[in-house]
């Protein structure tokens, strides 16, 4: 970008020689002016005869000649320095040129002939870019007088004035690319108007070019046309810079001012998530690398105060940071759980930039977020009262002083925010970049941002130096397998129906409802832009113990398991899923159900958490119901006889016993729930024997009188009225507990007895 327009003069040698060593152009006087008439008489001497003295001399007629024109002029350096040379070989140059630079030299017109001439002068440009504005001016500063061509007109008198002073204005484009260059040459021509008395000497028809002659009636063309200039050559400014990332020992480190000291962040040792994909067992899934935190911390940087890990690499002028994943994004469905983070609040990370300029001269630089072509980024806006660039995903970057914190101004004459580069020093200087935290829902790919700095010393805001600042976020999700999608899904919540058993043999088959086995397909997709490994872990509550939940890939083999028994995945390259397997045993005595259960995963690294809490084990009923009648019988120890499975109670045997008529027979009915689940409308039932009488009947859950107990007699409907004493032989009767009073039997739940005491006398 081109600053004020600067005029440089060269006069005399100033600034391109030295004005002793030169010559000052001085015109022909030797020879006699054209149209000088030269006027001859002769003379007779003798001695007269008559007197014998001498005699008056006689004279002739007088002839006279006039001196005809003989052309020639040149065009020279003003400060005698040599001309005949090329925009190539000129020894007048100015380097450095700015857009708009206004350089004049001062040359002279030179009569060499003995007629006055009218000089038409043209700019040569041979080899200058386009765009070159070449004037010529008089020792006033007054623009010379031009022909119906368009081309300057020099009246050039002959003799001791024919010198006449003129100078050549070239300006540079003000849209001059840096590097670029220009020049031009006065040319001189003289039109002839013929060779006779008070003509110019050329024939008519014919062009008399710089120290060029006339011989014989015709211009001698030697030097040829265009082989007697003197050019001026201007080059634009050059920058030299190189922008760059955080590297150790900058040159003459300086702020964004020019001239106070800064200090870059140190090097040192950083952990970034670079192991390569596959790697098992990478609880941390890191590798050590020269880098530097971002710098300085701020709220609002995802990894926490600790700063977001920043790896440069000099040699490919780019540097990477590696930021975690914060905790601002929390499920909106916890029922289901949560398979990627949500939109959060935006992220801020810090780098720190190095421009040096290696060249001869300060320069001043605008700095801004750059596209392929070295201009701003299509769809970038700036705010200059904030110093806010804001890309059209919404990504904002700011430019800050590394010894302020604060925004880099925008410099007088630029567009951007602008440092000042000694010639030498290298400016050390903040990107800010804050960017949306998007959702995991789909692929994160690498935040790459060109940085752009841009010489205010050239006319166009294309950077003369970049250098690129990646972000590798973090994405990832859980969940459900999905066929050839990358990604999870909570949505199926799957369930696998399981027969308790202690018949266990893990396997991935998620077909085979028959045995103890719950197998969940799973997903582990790494959306992010850096790899990562993940841990896992699951809970089925309610299950008891011996229950076991593995996660095994997909041969069957088991993950490794960190100190804490979670497990442990490889690492998953980015952009990569790995399919797992939630393997859950059910032991023998599970109750039947279903089971939620609750998976988790965790980026080691990125720290992302996400967890899928809708898948559930369906465990199916088995066992049987076992029922033993027992005798009252005293001095009998419990489990002596035991019936069915069920130990006899003490005092009870399942013995013969003898009984006197008149006496009660006693006997317990225990009934038992020998299924997983519970059993429903349990009654123990039993029928006054012959040559009996009923007595009575009380019934127990577990031992424990229930709060209300109901009865049925053969037929009849269930009453809470216990059947009266008396009832004949052959009468059947059902007993039954009624806690919830319903009016019909309760569930017995599993592993339960009920216990009925029925009492008959003999006849």
């Amino acid at each position: 970008m081109n600053g004020p327009t600067k005029i440089l003069a060269l006069m005399t040698a100033l600034a391109l020689g030295n004005a002793a060593a030169q010559t000052t152009p001085t015109p022909n006087t030797t020879s006699t002016a054209a149209g000088t008439p030269i006027t001859n008489v002769a003379t007779a001497t003798f001695t007269d005869p008559a007197t014998g003295n001498a005699a008056a001399p006689v004279s002739s007629n007088t002839v006279t000649t006039t001196v005809l024109p003989l052309p020639g002029f040149d065009i020279v350096y003003f400060d005698g320095t040599p001309d005949g040379n090329t925009l190539t070989t000129t020894p007048k140059v100015v380097n450095n040129a700015t857009p708009g630079q206004v350089v004049r030299t001062d040359y002279a017109a030179v009569n060499n002939g003995n007629t006055p001439l009218t000089v038409v002068l043209r700019p040569n440009t041979s080899g200058s870019a386009s765009g070159l504005t070449v004037r010529y001016l008089d020792v006033s500063g007054v623009e010379l007088p031009k022909n119906s061509d368009g081309n300057y007109i020099i009246t050039l008198p002959a003799g001791s004035t024919g010198v006449v002073r003129f100078t050549q204005e070239l300006t540079v484009p003000s849209s001059a690319p840096a590097n670029t260059t220009y020049g031009a040459s006065p040319e001189g021509f003289v039109t002839g108007t013929g060779t006779g008395t008070g003509q110019n000497g050329i024939p008519s028809g014919s062009t008399l070019y710089e120290n060029q002659t006339v011989q014989g009636g015709a211009v001698v063309a030697s030097p040829a046309q265009a082989a007697d200039l003197q050019y001026v050559r201007v080059t634009t400014f050059n920058p030299s810079l190189q922008n760059g990332p955080n590297a150790a020992n900058p040159t003459n480190p300086v702020s964004a001012d020019g001239t106070t000291p800064a200090t870059p962040p140190a090097l040192g040792t950083v952990n970034v998530p670079t192991v390569p994909g596959g790697t098992a067992n990478q609880p941390n899934p890191t590798q050590p690398a020269t880098g530097y935190p971002s710098t300085p911390s701020n709220p609002a940087d995802p990894s926490g105060a600790a700063g977001t890990p920043i790896v440069p690499d000099v040699q490919g002028n780019r540097q990477v940071a590696y930021p975690r994943a914060d905790a601002d994004n929390p499920s909106t469905a916890p029922a289901v759980g949560q398979t990627n983070d949500l939109a959060g609040a935006a992220d801020t990370i810090i780098f720190t930039n190095q421009l040096r300029n290696s060249g001869q001269a300060d320069d001043r630089v605008q700095l801004y977020p750059a596209g392929p072509d070295g201009r701003i980024l299509a769809g970038t806006t700036f705010d200059p009262a904030t110093g806010v660039f804001t890309l059209a995903d919404g990504t904002r970057i700011r430019f800050l002083g590394v010894t302020t914190g604060q925004p880099i101004a925008v410099g007088s004459g630029a567009s951007y925010p602008t440092v000042t580069v000694p010639a030498g020093s290298t400016v050390i200087y903040r990107t800010e970049v804050t960017l949306p935290d998007p959702s995991d829902a789909a692929l994160l790919n690498p935040v790459s941002l060109k940085i752009g700095a841009d010489s205010l010393n050239d006319a166009d805001i294309v950077a003369d130096a970049t250098t690129v600042n990646d972000i590798l976020q973090g994405a990832a999700q859980f969940g459900d397998h999905t066929n050839g999608v990358l990604g999870a899904t909570p949505a199926p919540a799957p369930q696998q129906v399981v027969m308790p058993s202690g018949n266990t043999t893990t396997n991935t088959d998620t077909s085979n409802a028959t045995d103890n086995v719950a197998v969940f397909p799973m997903d582990v997709a790494n959306m992010g832009a850096y790899n990562d490994s993940y841990t896992l872990s699951a809970t089925a509550p309610g299950l008891p113990a011996g229950a076991t939940i593995t996660y095994v890939d997909s041969s069957g083999a088991v993950l490794p398991q960190n100190g804490a028994g979670n497990f442990v995945t490889p690492v998953i390259a980015a952009g990569q899923e790995l399919k797992v397997f939630a393997v859950v045993t059910v032991p023998t005595g599970t109750a039947a159900g279903t089971y939620t259960l609750s998976q988790r995963a965790v980026g080691n690294y990125s720290t992302i958490v996400m967890t899928d809490l809708n898948n559930t084990i369906k465990v199916g009923a088995v066992g049987a119901v076992a029922v033993a009648k027992f005798t009252q019988s005293s001095g009998t120890a419990a489990g002596a006889t035991p019936q069915n499975g069920i130990n006899n109670p003490a005092n009870y045997t399942a013995n013969n016993t003898t009984a006197l008529p008149g006496a009660n027979i006693v006997y317990q009915i225990i009934g038992k729930n020998n299924y997983n689940a519970p059993v429903a409308n349990f009654a123990l039932n039993d029928t006054v024997p012959a040559n009996t009488t009923f007595q009575s009947a009380t019934l127990t859950i577990g031992g424990v009188a229930p709060s209300k107990v109901i009865y049925k007699i053969g037929n009849g409907t269930w009453s809470a009225t216990a059947p009266a004493a008396g009832l004949a032989a052959g009468t059947a009767i059902a007993v039954a507990a009624d806690a919830d009073n319903d009016g019909t039997p309760d569930a017995l739940p599993a592993g339960a007895t009920a216990e009925l005491t029925f009492t008959v006398r003999v006849n």
